[in-house]
C-alpha cells in the first residue's frame, strides 16, 4: 500500500472532562475467521460477524459494524464502535517502526502526551506497543497499537473501541493478537488490487441522492447509511472501500451564522491548517485539508445557508487520488441544500 509520507492522525480531539461512567452497548464476537493474503503471505484471525474489507498486499479491517467505520476517520459523536486493524508498510530509508509510531500519535488540543510506549511481542518478533485511553461524550476511547519488523516490512496490529467497550473485547484482542503472522517480501507486489477481492473503483456515472435537507449526486455504486453527528442530520456515502467517503452533516447554527468565526473555531480540529476558500451549492464556502490516518487524505468543507451549516466531508486513498478525488469533486458540484 505504502510509499509513506505522513501517518499523522492529524485530527486534533477535544476531551471531555467527564468521568468515564457512560457506557455503550458493544456489538458482541460470534467466533472468529481467519483472513489471509495472498500476496504477502500474512494472516490474522477476525470476528466472522462484523464487517471486514481486505486490500491485498497491504490491510485487513474489520469494524464491529459498517456504519461504525467512519467515526475512526473522524472521531465524531456516535455511539460505541470498535475495530481490528492489521497494515502492512515497507521500510525505507524515513519508513521505521519509530518514526511509525511517533507518526501515529493523535494530537490533542492541550498538547499533551498522553501515551504509553512500552515493549511487545508480534507474530514472534520483538516489537513496540503504543497505548492511549482518553474520555469522550459516550464513555472512553481507549486503543492498543503493535508495531513490528520481519523481511523489511513494518506491520502495525490496532485495537480500539469508544464507548467504554474495549475491555469487554479484551480477551478476544489477546486471541486475535496471537493469531497474527507477520508479512514476508514477495518478488513482486501489484500497486493495484487485483482479483475479486479489490475494491471496486467509484462509477463515473452518477445517481441523484434525496435526503431531507439536502440533495446531491453520488457515484452508482455507493450507498447511503446514516452517518454519525450530532447535527440536524447525517449521511455517509461509500462504496466497496471504507476508506473513501463522502459525509454530509447539517448542523443547527441559529446561535452562530458568521461562518469565518466557525472556521476559526474549527482550525484547530483539522490540524490547524489555513482554511482554503471556495464555494459551495454558489455560497461562500472554506475546506481544510488533512490526513485523519495514514495514505488517507481528507478534505472538510463548510458553508452556512440561513439558520443551516453544513459539514462535507471527503476520505480517499491517496494512492488512487486520480481514481477518487474527480469524481468526489463531481459530486460535490451538485449538492443542493433544500
Amino acid at each position: 500500500m505504502f510509499t509513506l509520507r505522513s501517518v499523522a492522525l492529524a485530527a486534533v480531539l477535544l476531551l471531555t472532562l467527564a468521568g468515564c461512567s457512560r457506557k455503550a452497548t458493544p456489538v458482541t464476537i460470534e467466533g472468529f475467521e481467519v483472513r489471509k493474503d495472498e500476496a504477502r503471505k500474512f494472516e490474522m484471525k477476525v470476528p466472522k460477524n462484523w464487517f471486514v474489507q481486505q486490500r491485498r498486499g497491504d490491510l485487513i479491517l474489520a469494524v464491529s459494524t459498517k456504519a461504525h467505520s467512519s467515526r475512526f476517520l473522524s472521531f465524531a459523536k456516535g455511539k460505541g464502535g470498535a475495530k481490528v486493524e492489521m497494515r502492512v508498510i515497507p521500510m525505507d530509508s524515513t519508513t521505521t517502526i519509530d518514526s511509525l509510531v511517533k507518526r501515529s500519535k493523535l494530537e490533542f488540543e492541550d498538547n499533551l502526551d498522553r501515551y504509553e510506549r512500552t515493549t511487545a511481542t508480534l507474530g514472534g518478533k520483538p516489537g513496540q506497543k503504543l497505548s492511549v485511553k482518553f474520555d469522550q461524550e459516550d464513555g472512553e476511547f481507549r486503543s492498543e497499537a503493535y508495531f513490528a519488523e520481519n523481511d523489511s516490512l513494518i506491520t502495525i496490529v490496532t485495537f480500539a473501541a469508544f464507548g467504554n467497550t474495549f475491555s469487554d473485547y479484551e480477551k478476544d484482542f489477546q486471541e486475535i493478537l496471537a493469531s497474527v503472522k507477520l508479512p514476508v517480501r514477495p518478488v513482486a507486489v501489484p500497486t493495484t488490487p487485483q482479483g475479486p477481492a479489490a475494491p471496486e473503483p467509484p462509477s463515473d456515472t452518477l445517481r441523484n441522492y434525496n435526503a431531507p435537507d439536502f440533495t446531491i449526486q453520488i457515484p452508482q455504486n455507493f450507498n447511503g447509511t446514516k452517518g454519525q453527528s450530532s447535527g440536524l442530520s447525517s449521511m455517509s456515502f461509500a462504496g466497496s472501500r471504507l476508506d473513501c467517503t463522502i459525509q454530509v452533516d447539517v448542523f443547527d447554527a441559529k446561535d452562530q451564522k458568521n461562518l469565518d468565526k466557525i472556521i476559526e473555531q474549527n482550525k484547530s480540529k483539522y490540524g490547524g491548517g489555513n482554511p482554503t476558500a471556495t464555494s459551495l451549492s454558489g455560497v461562500k464556502a472554506y475546506y481544510f485539508t488533512y490526513n485523519p490516518a495514514a495514505n488517507i487524505q481528507s478534505r472538510a468543507y463548510f458553508m452556512v445557508k440561513g439558520d443551516r451549516m453544513v459539514r462535507i466531508t471527503m476520505n480517499w486513498f491517496k494512492p488512487e487520488q486520480a481514481v477518487y478525488l474527480p469524481i468526489f469533486e463531481k459530486c460535490l458540484a451538485t449538492f443542493k441544500l433544500k
